[in-house]
Order: structure tokens, then C-alpha cells, then sequence
């Protein structure tokens, strides 16, 4: 099957991607300073959350909150089609209001727990109708569009939120460990403390080889890469604020600027400067 890319972008602040491909290693784990909406339509993938692993269907949706690593797993190279929303939320702002929180579903859950809105449901709602408008008018370039987009993103948005009602109270749709829940729960409250597998050993009661081994396979990463993804994205919210570098780096938990720079780059692939200058 040939490859089917869209791709829609407005300022940095909304993109829009709609994907069919043969799976590969080059999906690892990954953080966004944004919020996703994905729409899983064909694949077999199971998606890595935070500690919560959730086998997905055709029209299942994840709601991805910023901060929230993730990742998928491919079972089989079925080909895999989905589609993509990243957005800030400076994009829907002007919709905002006291009432009405249109990022309800994102920012009432806890980390890992209840991003998945089964397909059985999403296709009882507007969610696809609304999908299908969104890549339809993304792909055109008339004077309407940008209007058009947020238009039907708005409404998008109080459709997941309707949905994500129903699903709030009910049994957490994926398979994920009580244990590394709480250590996904310890080192997010810790982030900026020099925290060592020994100490999580004592702390949890685990010897701390298995606790590695457990989270990786839970996680899709070491217990060493998720503090660091997690120190570098609070790094880029605080040099948003044009604090100084050597403060920055002191203030998410590194002792010295060296470290923190090859971290950074590590994971972001440019520099702290490079970073403030885009």
C-alpha cells in the first residue's frame, strides 16, 4: 500500500497529520510541550502511556496530555494509519471560557489513566464526521480555511469532552502495573532530586535490577531517560520565561551546565541556545 501523508500547519500552533505507513523502529519514545489527539483507523499497535499499555482498535482515540510520555509498540507490520493532532492551547483560547473548559478531557486525569475513548464509542458521537471536515478543509488553501479548521476543531474538542464523560468513571480500559504507577507517581513529584536505584529500591520494597527491567518493559524507556525527558521539557517551559541557562539548569536538578547541555541536546536534538533562538 502506498504511503498517505497530510500534514497541516498554522503558526506552530496547530498541526494536523494524517499518516499510513508500514510500522518501523524510528517511532520511540517521545514528549511533547503540547497537547495530541490521536485517532487510531488501522494498524496493530499497542500504545505506551506513562505506565498504561492500551491495545488499540480501529476508531480507538488517546487523548494526550503535554508532559505525558508515550509511545506505540508494533505487533506486526500491518500497515498503520492514523491521524494526528498537536495544539497548543493559545489555539483555542479565544473559546475559553469560566463555564466551559474545552481541554476538560486532557487536564482532569491523572498521568497515564484514562486516555483511551474506545472506538464503539467514538463512533457513536461526531468525532470522525469531524475528523473527516478537518483534514478535508486542512488540505484545501482557500481564504476560509484557517476559519474553517478552528471552527470544527472547537466542536471537536466539546465532542471528546462528552465522550470522555461517559468513559471518566468507568474501568480503566488498559493493562498497566500497580508498582510502576507509583514509581511513575514518585519520580514526576521528584524530578529535581538526585534520585538513585538504590533508594527506589528501599523505597518500594523491589530489588532494584527487577524494578528496572519491570519499567522498561511497562514504560518503553529507562528509568535514567525518563527523568532526563521529563527535566528537559520543564527546561523548555522555564527558558520560555528568558531565565538564564546555568539558572535553568540548576533549578531542574542538574549540579552542573555541561550535563544539562548534553542532555538537552540529547533529547531535542539542539543546543539550549538554538532552542531559545527559534
Amino acid at each position: 500500500m502506498s504511503p498517505l501523508f497530510m500534514r497541516y500547519q498554522f503558526d506552530d500552533i496547530i498541526t494536523i497529520s494524517h499518516n499510513q505507513s508500514i510500522p518501523n523502529d524510528d517511532f520511540s519514545v517521545h514528549i511533547h510541550d503540547t497537547y495530541e489527539i490521536y485517532y487510531f483507523l488501522s494498524g496493530d499497535v499497542t500504545y505506551l502511556i506513562e505506565g498504561s499499555a492500551y491495545q488499540l482498535h480501529p476508531h480507538d482515540l488517546l487523548l494526550i496530555n503535554s508532559g505525558e510520555l508515550h509511545r506505540p509498540m508494533f505487533n506486526s507490520n500491518t500497515p498503520y494509519q492514523r491521524i494526528v493532532i498537536h495544539f497548543r492551547p493559545e489555539y483555542i483560547s479565544p473559546f475559553q471560557t469560566k463555564e466551559y473548559n474545552l481541554l476538560y478531557c486532557f487536564e482532569r486525569r491523572k498521568l497515564g489513566q484514562h486516555n483511551l475513548l474506545p472506538g464503539s464509542d467514538v463512533q457513536k458521537s461526531s468525532i470522525p464526521d469531524l475528523f473527516t471536515k478537518i483534514c478535508k478543509v486542512s488540505s484545501s488553501q482557500t481564504p476560509e480555511s484557517d476559519l474553517l479548521v478552528k471552527t470544527y476543531f472547537v466542536q471537536l474538542l466539546i465532542e471528546l469532552n462528552k465522550t470522555f464523560s461517559k468513559q471518566k468513571t468507568a474501568e480503566i480500559p488498559a493493562a498497566y502495573d500497580d508498582k510502576i504507577v507509583s514509581v511513575l507517581h514518585y519520580l514526576n513529584e521528584n524530578l529535581t532530586e538526585n534520585i538513585s536505584l538504590d533508594e527506589l529500591e528501599k523505597h518500594f520494597f523491589i530489588n532494584k535490577y527487577y524494578l528496572c527491567h519491570l519499567f522498561k518493559k511497562n514504560t518503553g524507556i529507562t528509568i535514567g531517560d525518563y527523568i532526563a525527558h521529563k527535566r528537559i521539557l520543564k527546561a523548555q517551559e522555564l527558558l520560555t520565561l528568558k531565565m538564564p541557562l546555568s539558572e535553568v539548569a540548576h533549578l531542574i536538578g542538574y549540579e552542573d551546565y555541561s550535563t544539562f547541555y548534553r542532555t538537552f541536546k540529547r533529547i531535542l536534538g539542539i543546543s539550549p541556545k538554538e532552542y531559545l533562538s527559534i
